[in-house]
């Protein structure tokens, strides 16, 4: 049967799937034609996750622990005798004094700081002043410098102890005494924010897409897909914080599989329609033999992918399982809407995606540029600058307070308490103090 089908900008004669037909080239023939409707569900979906998450929103944590393990075993025993010393997260609270850090002026002002800063529940400090402090040997022997060690507990992540850190900062500004020096070190208390690594993908997919197709509306529709997909299972993942554990990385994750997946899965049926149109066919027609035959592989793909995520549940570790539902939900919904979405933007394209224009290739190109500027960071494309001046608290300053503990040598080391591995010490050449 023959029926007249309309997008607004192009209509055509479209063929219904007769009877003997596969529930795959009906699926593709109901998505192009009922374009409308199947783009307007997608939409309502993708808005109505994101409003039950602003209704609901996570609770997502950071747990790592290993059920019954030597590992945690330990941890348990670092927490029972040292507060939160098993905790992946600590800085410190460096600080020189010229009176020396046993002057009574300068012990009164620091404890006093010290117990505005032990006053956050994620928050064990030791002071310097106290006996385990003594014991660990955070006065130097010559009476200047001493630092507070700061451990955060095993439910604080990056973001909650930056944010700590900033209020820390505050509370050291606002702390004077002549002839003391403070110093805030640590990466747990600088300035955190989470990578943007899924924008800088997205980039180079664009890129690649248009040299793979040759034309920006082509390129535009896996895209597009994966965008929607990867939108809903983000949002997704969120809501299922909620009712089982699992780690606020996991979204970055899924979304970063799932815009994988999502393009692929998208490239394989947008091939497939242009070779059907290369080679006379309608676009509704092209794209019924799409799904038919490309949307096969899709479903077989996806699929496998989603059992082989799932199978991480044996290791029977909850933030793995959580990793594990996350990738499986995004991978799971970027499918579908390969196979429902991606035939209704079909639809709404028709012919076009064919056509190549110069202006579109050069609008393309600068959201590649916009999308890996962001990702990356404007100032960083503008100017690469050391590390150090990203971070918050001063290193030059913070070395040259932790420089009076160290053997001045040509080139000696000490290291900087609270720092983690990979930055942890101060390189001394020509009497000049830096971060290493």
């Amino acid at each position: 049967m023959n029926k007249l089908s309309n997008s607004g900008e192009h209509s055509e004669i479209v063929t219904m799937p007769g009877p003997n037909a596969s529930v795959w080239a009906r699926l593709g023939s109901f998505a192009f034609r009922r374009r409308r409707a199947v783009l307007l569900a997608w939409i309502v979906v993708f808005l109505g996750t994101f409003v039950a998450v602003g209704a609901i929103g996570s609770s997502s944590e950071s747990s790592f622990e290993s059920p019954d393990s030597d590992s945690l075993a330990g941890f348990e025993i670092l927490k029972d005798n040292f507060g939160a010393g098993g905790s992946f997260l600590s800085g410190s609270i460096v600080f020189e004094a010229e009176q020396g850090v046993g002057d009574a002026e300068v012990k009164s002002t620091m404890s006093g700081l010290f117990d505005e800063i032990a006053a956050f529940e994620e928050i064990t400090l030791t002071s310097p002043y106290s006996s385990i402090g003594e014991q660990r040997g955070l006065v130097a022997p010559d009476g200047w410098i001493a630092y507070a060690s700061i451990d955060f507990d095993e439910n604080t992540d990056e973001v909650r102890a930056s944010e700590i850190g900033r209020e820390i900062d505050v509370l050291v500004e606002v702390t004077e005494l002549d002839g003391v020096n403070i110093e805030i070190g640590g990466a747990a208390l600088a300035e955190f924010e989470p990578p943007e690594s899924e924008l800088i993908g997205l980039a180079f997919a664009v890129v690649i897409l248009i040299l793979a197709f040759g034309s920006v509306l082509a390129m535009g529709l896996p895209i597009g897909v994966a965008l929607f997909g990867v939108g809903i299972g983000v949002g997704t993942i969120t809501l299922l914080t909620n009712v089982m554990s699992i780690p606020d990385f996991a979204t970055t994750l899924g979304a970063m599989i799932g815009l994988g997946v999502g393009i692929d899965y998208a490239l394989f049926i947008v091939t497939r329609y242009r070779e059907g149109t290369r080679a006379g066919m309608s676009p509704h027609d092209a794209t019924v033999r799409a799904i038919d035959t490309a949307g096969r592989a899709v479903l077989f793909a996806g699929l496998t992918v989603v059992i082989s995520l799932l199978g991480m549940f044996v290791m029977q570790l909850a933030f793995i399982n959580g990793l594990a539902t996350g990738a499986a939900v995004t991978v799971a919904i970027t499918m579908v809407a390969s196979l429902t979405l991606l035939p209704a933007l079909i639809g709404f394209a028709g012919p076009r995606v064919e056509v190549t224009r110069w202006r579109g290739l050069i609008m393309a190109g600068f959201v590649a540029v916009a999308l890996l500027a962001v990702g990356l960071g404007f100032l960083l494309l503008l100017l690469p600058s050391p590390p150090c001046r990203w971070q918050r608290w001063s290193c030059r300053s913070l070395c040259r307070v932790s420089a009076r503990n160290c053997h001045r040598g040509p080139r000696s080391r000490c290291a900087i308490p609270g720092r983690t591995a990979g930055a942890t010490s101060c390189s001394a050449t020509r009497g000049r103090w830096q971060l290493v």
